[in-house]
């Protein structure tokens, strides 16, 4: 297969595993669809070619124009209040993640910068394009960070649907 079809291939089945996801309604569907279809396609075809560098980049560029235009006059005008309560909660992660990539890197052997972008909470696509662009060990990120999302929304949905059940039915 040359690599234009490859490349073909892995896009189809991105688009795919994102259809499936969100026909699934699962959290995130079309993300983790595809990346779950992509990585079920590696196993099937284990040498595919890596998307284009300049199409990543596009990708990143799309991500922070969708994140930041979720940001309103509104949302600017909460900052003050929102300050101390995100210095806590970061306080709070970096403990908590310093601690789990202690725990990767021992348990994995992996680079200090990989492990901390694998153990980092957030966005996976966030930590994925960064340890990429750091040049760190991403399929050890990305199979860590899809681990941590599933098992956290495995863990969440349920806890989300006690607590809120109309806000929780938006999520699946």
């Amino acid at each position: 297969m040359t690599d234009a079809g490859a490349f073909v291939l892995l896009i189809a089945t991105g688009a795919a595993g994102a259809y499936l996801g969100l026909r699934l309604r699962l959290p995130a569907g079309a993300l983790l669809g595809a990346l779950i279809a992509v990585l079920f396609l590696h196993t099937v075809m284990p040498v595919l070619p890596s998307v284009n560098p300049v199409v990543r980049r596009w990708v990143q560029v799309l991500v922070g124009t969708a994140l930041g235009s979720r940001v309103s006059r509104e949302t600017l005008g909460r900052l003050r209040q929102a300050i101390p309560v995100a210095v806590l909660v970061v306080a709070a992660t970096v403990i908590g993640t310093l601690t789990g990539s202690a725990v990767v890197g021992w348990i994995l052997h992996v680079d200090r910068g990989t492990a901390l972008l694998a153990s980092t909470p957030g966005g996976m696509p966030e930590m994925v394009l960064m340890a990429d662009a750091l040049d760190r060990d991403v399929p050890t990120v990305v199979l860590i960070q899809l681990i941590r999302n599933i098992l956290t929304l495995i863990v969440l949905l349920p806890v989300a649907r006690l607590l809120t059940p109309r806000a929780a039915e938006e999520l699946t």
